[in-house]
């Protein structure tokens, strides 16, 4: 008999704690303040992200810096933030941009003196200070940065030699060092700021016969995880993104012409080139402020080809 009342008291204490959960959970937030628990403003480590926005610039607007507005990601980057009510720093911004993005509203300012290919390239130390000293002068601040840094190289790992494999380190991954080391610091300063780094997704799914630069964008990959970690204390988040099979002039010379695209799109699970508007798209979620608690991830797009398998009747059939 006091074996079953005990199971009885316990079955009761179960079932109450459960219900008591279970209400608890249904409350949400409203749970959270009744128990006392809620996060406020004040006990919040880092950014919570408001209406309206926090900016860092003393202009009452997000600025944001962009080292390529001229071709692949960094023109519709630049539209849609504008269109968002963001201020703009940029460097080679593309024919006609610079005045669509003041029709949107944007305050645009151009940078000199930085270039994707040549000697004043982003694989110098001072190309991305460059950014962020006109940021401070112009606007007083900045709140988040894209950054592009791209050499293509080919070969595997017999073909290529020991200059090839410095070249890469020097534009696909300490070109991302380089930025990270004059961004990361005024932004945690600040308390606040999205940096979004353009790689590649062959940093997670690589092409052996371009061994350096697959294996380069990994690194990075690699780094900015590292940054994001050193970051997060003090509001500063860290991302990557990385394109592949991407309808413009320099991913389709990369993969052998325009003759070659139709072959090549039907090895895309998607069946088709990917939009820089669509990468863009999802860029600007990590820039535009709205999302301060991703950081560290990688997300590469490319038509599912990074995460492509095959099915077992596939493998069978030859």
């Amino acid at each position: 008999m006091t074996n079953e009342a005990n199971m009885t008291t316990e079955t009761d204490s179960n079932e109450n704690g459960n219900l008591a959960r279970r209400s608890f959970l249904a409350a949400g937030a409203a749970g959270l303040a009744a128990a006392g628990l809620a996060m406020t403003p004040a006990s919040a480590q880092t950014l919570v992200p408001g209406n309206p926005l926090k900016t860092n610039s003393s202009s009452g607007k997000r600025v944001v810096l962009i080292n390529d507005a001229r071709m692949q990601l960094g023109p519709p980057i630049a539209i849609e933030l504008a269109r968002s009510g963001h201020n703009l720093v940029l460097a080679q911004p593309a024919e006609g941009l610079v005045e669509e993005c003041e029709k949107l509203g944007a305050e645009v300012l151009v940078v000199p003196g930085i270039e994707q290919e040549g000697p004043e390239d982003e694989s110098q130390p001072g190309s991305t200070q460059k950014l962020v000293d006109a940021a401070a002068s112009r606007f007083g601040g900045f709140d988040a940065a894209y950054i592009r840094t791209a050499i293509h190289v080919k070969g595997d790992v017999l073909e290529s030699t020991p200059e090839v494999f410095e070249q890469s380190f020097a534009s696909n991954y300490m070109a991302v060092v380089y930025a990270l080391q004059s961004l990361m610091p005024p932004l945690m300063d600040a308390g606040s700021g999205q940096i979004l780094v353009l790689t590649s997704a062959t940093g997670g799914q690589p092409y052996h016969d371009m061994a350096a630069y697959s294996s380069m964008r990994a690194a990075a990959n690699m780094l900015i995880r590292c940054a994001a970690m050193t970051g997060a204390p003090k509001g500063v988040v860290v991302n990557a993104i990385g394109s592949n099979f991407m309808n413009y002039p320099d991913a389709i010379k990369t993969l052998g012409g325009a003759d070659k695209m139709e072959a090549i799109a039907r090895k895309i699970p998607v069946g088709r080139f990917g939009e820089t508007s669509e990468v863009a798209h999802t860029a600007v979620t990590l820039l535009d402020g709205r999302n301060m608690f991703a950081t560290g991830m990688f997300i590469p797009m490319a038509g599912g080809y990074n995460i492509k398998s095959d099915a077992a009747d596939s493998m069978a059939g030859g």
